[in-house]
Parts: C-alpha cells; structure tokens; sequence
C-alpha cells in the first residue's frame, strides 16, 4: 500500500520547485530593473559633471569675448600704427594701400594690441584652433597666419550666411566639426566688426571620451541641431543609447551616444547572473527543507507504517524507532489486543 503522505510530499515538492523557478525569475528581473535604473542615474549623474566640466572649459572664452568687447569700447589707437597682415573674405592678402582703406587706425590698433591676447588663448586653450577678426568694412586679421587662405575659404560660407548687425554673441558649426562663437565688437569711433573663435570641437570633447572610451559625444544647439562631436552625424544614431545634458546657461547641450547591443547584452548576463543566483540559493534553501521533513517526518511515519504491519501479522514490531517518535509506536504496541 502506498503511503499518501509519501505522495503529498512528492506533489509538494514539484509545485514548490515550479513556485522557486518562477520566484527566481521574478526576483531577478526586478534586480535587473533595479541595476539597470541606478546605472541610467549613475551615467546622468556622471554626464551632469561632464557638461559642468565643458561649460568650466567654455565660460573663460565667453568672457574673453566680453573683455575685449569692452576693450574695443574705450580703446584708443596707437601711434604710430605698426603694418598687420590683413585678409579679403576670399582669403587672398590685401596690400598696405588696400589695408589701410579698408581697416581703420583704431581697429588696426586694436588688432596690434590683442594679438598677444589671441596667441595666449590658443596655447592656454588647445582646442581653440583659430581666433579671426571680421570687419562689416571687409577684411579678415586672424591668427595663427598660417595657411590663412584654407582656414578663410573653410568659413566663407559662414561668413556669407551668418553675418548680422546684431549685438548678440552667437555660437554656429562650420563644415568641418567646428564651433564658431562670434562676438560683436564696436569701436568708440563707429567701426564694427565680429570676434571670431573656431574651436575644435573633437579636441574639446576628448577628454570627456578618454574618461568614457566606450561612448561618443555630441555637441547641440538651442533648437537641438547637431553642431559637432566625436562621431559623424551621418552615423547610424537611432540605433544608439541616447542621453542629453544642457551646459549650464550657455545654448549648447551635451549629448552622450552608447551601443544599445552592449547594454543589452550586458544587461542579459546581469539577469542570468541574478537569477542563477536566486534560484541557487532559493532551491538550496528548500530542498534543505524537504530533506529534513523526509528525515523527520516522513521515514518515521513510514516506519510507523511498517512496525502496524508487523504488529499485525504478531512479529512483534520495529526494533529501530526514531528519535522523538518512541511515546507514539509505544501506544501503537498497547493498542494490539
């Protein structure tokens, strides 16, 4: 005869196995969420310091705009004036006569004053490629002056497209992966003209990539067009991990572009990971259980079953009892007539 209690315990080992795979899976899926959301923090987190880090990079160039804005307001021409190597929009060299027509003594001098100014941001500033000088009356000074006919050429569809009258600093791409804050200067005696700051915008983003090889970065403007970064815009984005970041008050924001197959193949061994875990510990934990039911509840009871059987057939019973069992198979004994 077959012992119900024998059968129960096999059911109820099954269905609580089912019951610990399923809380296993359960249980692992909520870790992974759970890891998945404070790694999303932590990268928010983390691009946060990064756009603190660039608007740290950009604010002293902003404020060298100023400084010299204000520099040109109260400036007064130097005399006599020394010569300055001056540029058409075409990027061809004007002569003195041409020079001197076109560029008035006091911007001219200004220029000669401010070229020490322009040469030490570049070095303190490696990503700052190029300072130019842009004057409504048509010339060009910039600094460095070499390759002056390229680096003039490489703007003038700038220069064709976004020169205006207003009093603004405004910030624009180039064609080739450049930034371009332009500031508005005017002189005491009416001449005006734009600042011109060409900044490379892969150097000015390499650190934060050295810091995060596995990532990209991308530069936007107000209206969230793409002005630059460390992988072309023509590159397949959507099918990158996206987080964005605004630079302090500047109108520039801070992308970050992950592989979304990293994440989630990562995020696949996380889970499998976790749920191994929990269903090693969780199976561990009941099968201990259930060993010791076994031990202390169902072999006695078989025991028990046994000791009934022999008592009937006049043998005399089991002589092996169970610890804790003997006060039950000795009121068994007496019950036999």
């Amino acid at each position: 005869m077959q012992n119900p209690a024998t059968s129960d315990f096999q059911r109820n080992l099954r269905i609580a196995l089912v019951f610990i795979l399923l809380l296993s899976v359960g249980a692992a899926f909520i870790h992974f969420l759970l890891t998945l959301d404070q790694r999303m923090t932590r990268q928010a987190k983390q691009l946060e310091l990064k756009a603190l880090q660039l608007d740290i990079q950009l604010a002293p160039l902003l404020k060298l705009g100023e400084w010299l804005q204000q520099q040109a307001l109260s400036h007064s021409p130097i005399i006599p004036a020394l010569p300055l190597t001056l540029y058409n929009r075409d990027g061809q060299t004007l002569t003195e006569a041409d020079a001197q027509q076109r560029a008035s003594a006091v911007e001219r001098s200004f220029l000669q004053v401010n070229t020490g100014a322009f040469n030490a941001s570049r070095l303190l500033y490696p990503w700052l490629e190029r300072v130019l000088y842009t004057s409504d009356s048509g010339f060009i000074y910039l600094q460095p002056q070499q390759l002056s006919l390229l680096q003039i050429q490489a703007l003038s569809p700038w220069l064709a497209g976004n020169l205006s009258a207003d009093n603004k600093v405004a910030l624009s791409k180039s064609d080739d992966n450049k930034l371009i804050f332009s500031t508005p200067l005017k002189f005491t005696s009416g001449e005006t003209g734009r600042l011109l700051f060409v900044v490379d915008i892969p150097a000015l983003l390499q650190p934060l990539q050295k810091v995060t090889p596995e990532a990209d970065f991308l530069l936007l403007d107000e209206s969230g067009q793409i002005l630059g970064g460390t992988v072309a815009a023509s590159s397949q984005l959507e099918q990158r991990l996206l987080q964005l970041q605004r630079i302090g008050q500047q109108p520039l924001s801070l992308v970050m572009l992950e592989q979304r197959h990293g994440l989630i193949s990562e995020g696949m061994a996380g889970f499998l990971g976790y749920w191994f875990g929990y269903l090693f510990v969780l199976a561990a934990a009941l099968l201990a259980f259930f060993y010791r039911y076994k031990q202390k509840v169902l072999q006695p009871l078989q025991r028990l079953g046994i000791h009934i059987e022999r008592l009937a057939r006049n043998q005399g019973g089991v002589r092996h009892i169970p610890g804790g069992w003997e006060e039950m198979f000795d009121k068994i004994t007496r019950l036999k007539p």
